[in-house]
């Protein structure tokens, strides 16, 4: 039995109302003062509380605040009999779930009741028809010749239906094995493709190396300043846990691109900010080309710009002493046209994973990864910074240099000990590995990659390990968050425009 909390000075006047409410099986507490309300719920578990506006002493909106130190997530409807719009906005901004005005109507009140106590049940009534319907149509898409716009809505709509039904366990098994699939059949599509899009502009999906001149630099023409903000490891998932505190600031245009391959910071984010492929710039740029680090994207900014005669300034935020300067430090840069922004927080916290029991216990999935996404950024400066350019109107591309996916294969390569470190992409001179599991690269010009040395590029869920003690580096990294191979979570990124609102 669901149940509801009313408070109002003059609750002996609503009994029919109260009768109604019991009638529809609804368990219905009633009190006159919001101090008595707020002491009943610190006591007993309600589902809903009715809260009147306007109370001797302790009015709606001051319960209203006390109630959300008791319970942040109770549903709460307020019962006024004013439509004044900054005491709704006030009440909104305090948690408010919605408004019903008085005299109250029954069937409005029995409307917004069954609502706000019976949506999930209504809803979970649907999602195993649901469900099973998308199940099939992902099928049966497969099956077909996805081209690129193809994959990034399936991708899309996996990554949703899998926030949908994070409440139903009784799912997670078999949309896993969909998602499986697709990681499959994706990784064949990007095998036949990618070389494609390296050589065919037209054929390709924007890359990264596209980013500066596709997205940002078409805003320079109306608008004083663009901000480009790269969230180093933002996979799509959790960008929709942080999507709702946007859209209160901005309106938002949501599109996705390709990172090249390997997806990993040094490869992928140097491309963003020189709009090259890496072989290009180790070439022209030698000095700043390093495939271990990323010490040079100022500079890098600085020469993509220059071809379309654009002032730049750059700030990473790598610790929390950068964080907490941010703001402080993005108001030096009022004359640059383009300020870019690298935030590096999610990229640590993926990698905490493996190095600290404590963090791997925070985050031993997706779902907990989104959680805590949410939370850090619901705190962090840059939300503080984005609320401030809400008010400055100038455009902003949110995006990040890859995703990331949890790894469950580990697969054996070979190699002498000149080798790269990392779990879903090798490069060296004498490396071996299953094509089974990698994609093995021994012509790295012809995928724009430096050097003259072999790559092997991870597909799907594996990750490389080595032939001397190989159980002690499976059972290390195993279940743990990696980037740098193939997969749609890694590669089909998502790139957000945030537009004022008018």
């Amino acid at each position: 039995m669901k149940r509801i909390l009313w408070i109002d000075d003059e609750i002996v006047s609503l009994k029919s109302l109260v009768f109604l409410l019991r009638n529809r099986s609804y368990y219905v507490r009633e009190v006159s003062s919001g101090d008595d309300g707020c002491d009943i719920l610190q006591k007993e578990h309600y589902d809903l509380v009715l809260l009147d506006e306007i109370m001797p002493g302790k009015d709606g909106l001051a319960t209203l605040k006390d109630i959300r130190k008791i319970d942040a997530s109770i549903p709460v409807v307020m019962v006024t009999k004013s439509e004044e719009l900054s005491m709704i906005d006030k009440a909104y901004t305090q948690g408010v779930s919605d408004f019903l005005v008085k005299p109250l109507k029954p069937n409005q009140l029995i409307a917004t009741c069954k609502r706000l106590l019976e949506r999930e049940d209504l809803i979970g009534s649907e999602i195993p028809k649901d469900y099973t319907q998308f199940y099939q149509q992902v099928t049966q898409k497969m099956n077909t010749s996805l081209d690129w716009k193809g994959w990034k809505l399936l991708y899309k709509s996996i990554v949703s239906w899998g926030i949908k039904i994070d409440k139903y366990p009784e799912f997670r098994t078999l949309h896993e094995e969909i998602l499986n699939q697709c990681e499959h059949e994706f990784t064949k599509f990007f095998e036949s493709n990618y070389l494609d899009w390296l050589y065919h502009e037209s054929s390709a999906p924007p890359l990264s190396v596209d980013i500066v001149p596709d997205f940002v630099v078409p805003h320079t023409v109306d608008h004083k300043r663009v901000y480009l903000i790269v969230l180093d490891c933002l996979r799509f998932d959790q960008y929709l846990s942080i999507r709702p505190m946007l859209q209160e600031l901005f309106k938002l245009e949501e599109d996705f691109y390709s990172s090249i391959i390997p997806s990993a910071t040094p490869f992928a984010r140097n491309a963003i900010y020189s709009g090259l492929f890496p072989r290009e710039i180790a070439t022209k740029y030698p000095e700043l080309w390093n495939p271990e680090e990323n010490k040079h994207e100022a500079e890098l900014l600085e020469i993509q710009l220059r071809k379309f005669n654009l002032q730049s300034a750059y700030l990473k935020v790598k610790n929390l002493g950068d964080e907490l300067n941010l703001i402080k430090n993005i108001r030096n840069f009022k004359s640059q046209q383009i300020v870019s922004i690298v935030v590096n927080f999610l990229d640590y916290l993926i990698h905490a994973k493996y190095e600290s029991s404590v963090v791997n216990e925070l985050i031993p999935d997706e779902q907990s990864l989104c959680s805590l996404t949410k939370l850090w950024f619901l705190k962090s400066s840059l939300y503080e910074l984005l609320r401030g350019l809400a008010k400055e109107g100038n455009p902003i591309i949110l995006t990040t240099d890859h995703g990331a996916l949890l790894v469950r294969h580990p697969s054996i390569i070979y190699g002498s000990r000149v080798i790269s470190h990392n779990l879903r992409y090798k490069y060296g001179p004498a490396l071996r590995c299953d094509p089974k599991h990698a994609l093995f690269i021994q012509n790295p010009e012809e995928y724009k990659l430096p050097g003259n040395i072999r790559y092997g590029i991870a597909k799907e869920s594996s990750y490389f390990i080595y032939p001397t003690h190989p159980q002690e580096y499976a059972s290390r990294y195993q279940s743990s968050f990696q980037h740098g191979g193939i997969s749609m979570q890694e590669m089909i990124i998502p790139c957000i425009t945030l537009l004022p609102k008018t």
